[in-house]
């Protein structure tokens, strides 16, 4: 971590503010340390590798679920701890995993539409081996990863490969997406590349993203595997994994959405945009995607689609710095 992060940092459990201990620091990143809360000595936190362990959310059991998949699932071949490899995803993506082809490109086309200038804090949600963090870093953002697993090639210490491969930085952070860790209105955007259909608590999530949102920020998602109409009554058996995956409802989320306070949009992915141009040309391809645009019934009955949720009003002069305490031993 570098301490510039702690003007929009709270401890998770009391919402008290945070100072640090820099036990080593490596290039301005505080590699080793500590982060304890100043309403509570109780609530401290170790950093280790750059990565700040809260985890004060990891009782939910989707929580414990999805991290004994994840660390039981990704071994047994070669591909999936080579460097060279991780380094380069998205583009590497599909000679792993065929069906995520379009992750890459969805996620550019998605972060493209983010009314978020450089600069900004931008949070990344479910991140995994951080290829989408690393991508919000390179457009300028202030970017921070966040997962509940920090291991290597498929969680959060998959960042060292990438800070080397491709000259940037981004913050990691260990917690759960329902425990957010920054004080209010503090960030101006969050993203969710398939993983928001992991929450361990939907109605929660939705809570902490609107709680630490600036006025006029967004949230936003692609990849997500909500269900339409379409899928219910045509099911689909197959299941992705046995992890915290889990089907949400269209309908529900929506309801969620807007008792949260959010205005939703929808846009049809990259992906698909490609494919109706492909086969009905590029003129009648683009009208069929305005149609889709303007009547989301019909874009939701598609497997994938781009989704901003925004928080009602408007940037407001950015959040003075909270003073944090620095002690260097």
């Amino acid at each position: 971590m570098k301490a510039p992060i702690l003007e929009i940092l709270q401890c998770p459990r009391c919402a008290g503010a945070l100072s640090l201990t820099e036990f080593e620091v490596t290039r301005g990143e505080v590699r080793t340390g500590t982060l304890t809360c100043s309403a509570n000595k109780e609530h401290g936190y170790q950093i280790t590798d750059g990565i700040m362990f809260f985890a004060s959310g990891f009782d939910h059991e989707a929580v414990k679920k999805e991290i004994a998949y994840e660390n039981s699932t990704y071994h047994g071949s070669d591909s999936l701890t080579d460097a060279k490899i991780i380094a380069q995803f998205p583009d590497t993506l599909p000679d792993l995993w065929p069906h995520t082809c379009n992750f890459g490109p969805d996620f550019r086309t998605l972060i493209d539409k983010l009314n978020v200038k450089p600069g900004g804090w931008v949070l990344d949600v479910g991140t995994g081996p951080c290829w989408s963090t690393r991508i919000l870093a390179e457009r300028g953002y202030r970017a921070i990863a966040l997962d509940v697993n920090d291991a290597n090639f498929y969680g959060l210490r998959t960042a060292d490969i990438l800070f080397e491969a491709h000259n940037i930085y981004f913050e990691r952070i260990l917690e759960s997406m329902t425990n957010l860790p920054f004080a209010n209105e503090t960030l101006d955007a969050i993203t969710f590349n398939a993983s928001f259909h992991h929450t361990p608590d939907m109605e929660k999530t939705l809570v902490e993203c609107f709680r630490v949102l600036k006025p006029g920020g967004q949230i936003a998602m692609v990849n997500e595997e909500f269900v339409s109409l379409r899928q219910r009554l045509f099911k689909n058996e197959t299941v992705s994994d046995t992890g915290s995956h889990h089907a949400i409802g269209y309908a529900d989320f929506e309801d969620a959405v807007e008792r949260n306070g959010f205005r939703i949009q929808y846009y049809v992915a990259d992906h698909v945009r490609k494919k109706l141009e492909e086969k009905l040309s590029p003129s009648i391809g683009g009208l069929v995607v305005k149609t889709f645009e303007l009547l989301p019934i019909s874009l939701k009955q598609l497997n994938s689609a781009l989704i901003f949720l925004t928080k009602p009003g408007t940037q407001s002069a950015p959040v003075p710095a909270r003073s944090a305490e620095v002690v260097t031993t």
